[in-house]
Formats: C-alpha cells, sequence, structure tokens
C-alpha cells in the first residue's frame, strides 16, 4: 500500500468520525429538546409569570413534571416538583427563503435510502462500521424502573458539594404533606445539611442533592463521577510558564480594584433584547441596517497590558 493511498484512507476515517461526532452531537441535542418538552413548556410558563407579576398578583405555580415522595428511613415526604428555572434564550427556526416555510429533516441511511422510523434500531459503535444492534424492546428493558420515590440514604454537608457536577434544579413543593415537608426545610436551612439518593427521570437513574434555597426544598439532579473531565490531566495546562513576579503583582492589583460583590441581576442577555428590539423592528415596518463592528485593538504584550489596565481602572 502506498503512502499515498494510506493518507487518503487516513482522511476518510478522520471525516467518518467528525460524521459520528456530528451525528451523536444531533442526538444529544434531539434528547434535551425531548427532556425540555417533558417539562411542560417553560417559556409559556415565563411568560404567564411575568404577566402576573406586572399584573399585582401571587405567581402561579408552574405544572409538575413528576410528583413522588422523599423517602428518609420510615418518613415519607409525598412532594410534587416543578421547574425551578425557565430558557429566556432566543430561539430561531430555519426558514426556506424562498417560500417562508421551515425546514424539515428526513432520515437517510449511508447507502441513501430514505429510513421510516418502523426500520430504526439502536447501534453501540465498536469500531468502524461495527455495532451491536439493539431494538427498542432490549433497551426498554435495561431501564431503570419508573419510580416515585427519592431514596435519600445520606446527609452531607451543602457547602462541600462540588457545583461542577450540578446539572439541573427543580423546586420541590409539599403535596399534602405541610408539617413534614416544613421540617426538613427548617433542619436543612439550620444545619447546611443536604441530603443526596437517586431517583428515576425521563427513564434515566439519577444521583440527586436536595437542599435548601430560598425559603423552600429543592432538588438538584447531579452528573455521575466519571461524567465530569478532570482539567489537571489536560496536557494543555501540564508546563505552563510560572508567571513573573510584577505580572503576578498588577494582575492582583486589577483584581483588588475590580473586586466587588456577586449581584447576576447587574447581568442582562443583550443579545435576547437586541433580538427582540429587531422583531419589534421589523413589525412595524422599518428597515434594519447592519452597523460595522470596529476591529480588535492591535495585541499588546502581556505586560503593557497588564500596565495599561491597571491604570484605567479608578
Amino acid at each position: 500500500m502506498g503512502k499515498s493511498q494510506r493518507l487518503a484512507e487516513k482522511e476518510v476515517a478522520e471525516e467518518e468520525e467528525e460524521k459520528v461526532e456530528r451525528v451523536e452531537k444531533v442526538n444529544e441535542e434531539v434528547e434535551e429538546e425531548v427532556e425540555e418538552a417533558e417539562e411542560v413548556g417553560e417559556k409559556e410558563v415565563g411568560e404567564k409569570e411575568d404577566e402576573e407579576k406586572e399584573g399585582g398578583t401571587e405567581v402561579s405555580l408552574p405544572r409538575a413534571i413528576w410528583s413522588g415522595s422523599l423517602n428518609i428511613g420510615l418518613v415519607n415526604i409525598p412532594v410534587k416538583m416543578v421547574p425551578l428555572t425557565r430558557d429566556r434564550r432566543i430561539k430561531f427556526r430555519m426558514i426556506h427563503q424562498k417560500c417562508k416555510t421551515p425546514i424539515h429533516y428526513k432520515r437517510y441511511c449511508e447507502e441513501g435510502e430514505e429510513v421510516p422510523m418502523g426500520e430504526i434500531v439502536h447501534g453501540y459503535q465498536l469500531k468502524r462500521d461495527t455495532y451491536v444492534i439493539f431494538d427498542d424492546q432490549e433497551l426498554e428493558a435495561a431501564k431503570p424502573e419508573s419510580s416515585d420515590v427519592i431514596n435519600l440514604d445520606r446527609f452531607v454537608n451543602f457547602f462541600e458539594a462540588d457545583p461542577h457536577y450540578f446539572d439541573k434544579t427543580y423546586l420541590l413543593v409539599p403535596d399534602g404533606s405541610e408539617s413534614a415537608y416544613s421540617l426538613l426545610r427548617g433542619v436543612m436551612e439550620r444545619t447546611g445539611k443536604a441530603a443526596i439518593g437517586k431517583m428515576t427521570m425521563h427513564s434515566k437513574e439519577r444521583v440527586v442533592l436536595v437542599h435548601y434555597y430560598q425559603n423552600a426544598v429543592v432538588a438538584t439532579t447531579l452528573r455521575y463521577f466519571d461524567e465530569v473531565l478532570d482539567p489537571a490531566e489536560m496536557k494543555e495546562l501540564l508546563d505552563l510558564p510560572t508567571p513573573k513576579e510584577k505580572e503576578m503583582e498588577l494582575a492582583r492589583e486589577i483584581a483588588d480594584k475590580l473586586a466587588g460583590d456577586l449581584d447576576l441581576g447587574l447581568y442582562k442577555d443583550e443579545y435576547r433584547e437586541r433580538v427582540e428590539e429587531m422583531v419589534r423592528t421589523k413589525l412595524s415596518g422599518q428597515v434594519i441596517r447592519a452597523e460595522k463592528r470596529g476591529g480588535r485593538p492591535a495585541a499588546k504584550s502581556l505586560m503593557e497590558a497588564l500596565k495599561k489596565t491597571a491604570e484605567s481602572i479608578k
């Protein structure tokens, strides 16, 4: 086999790997969209909350996405779970410019045939073009049984929990269990303790941390231990140069000058605000003229950039 042929085959293999990664990414995005849909239209809930706040009325509780019980030994606390957050990001549909209708996708295999949903199975890839095939029934048998119980097996110090493992947080409200719920909330608030255990949600078994937050008990799903990368193992972070003492002094001066209290209310989604303004402009019949953005400032040495930054901060 010639060198050029090996290189060509290598390029083909790399392209195939990239294709697989793109498909996996799409599958992950679809799965996330399904989970969001199961969480019962958070955007509509948010819009309703905004209207009620403006009208001076109490905010209604979003519809529950799960109901069951917190189990701690023999203590049983029935609760309902509702979304604590809402997605306010701008979302676009891809539209055919010519007829102004949404774009849809068809499913094709690599042989070029359009594939109906009834002929789709699941493949666990071992290597290129080699898969272990599963059908829906086989995978269904492996899923954890649906459960309406969150089994909590220990209490931990909430402030020792690594936030990098946090996934999503949900509000828990009492479901005819006001006294027991209030007791659990009070204990967690006073002690700073959280309860950890497992639950089944969206056909997945999840680790969950139940803890106090803003006069309520909430449940935060956690990622498994092997799902979070260890930066210390990244080769790009090994053997970094040691900062010079003068650079460190200037960097600390900048950090001290910029120090302040954490207030997330100071930060706005300016992209969303600009797009919403553009929508209003287009609806009014006005023409939007894109403004050219200024170029990046010329690159400076690290020392020069540190000095000028420190001098510019009052």
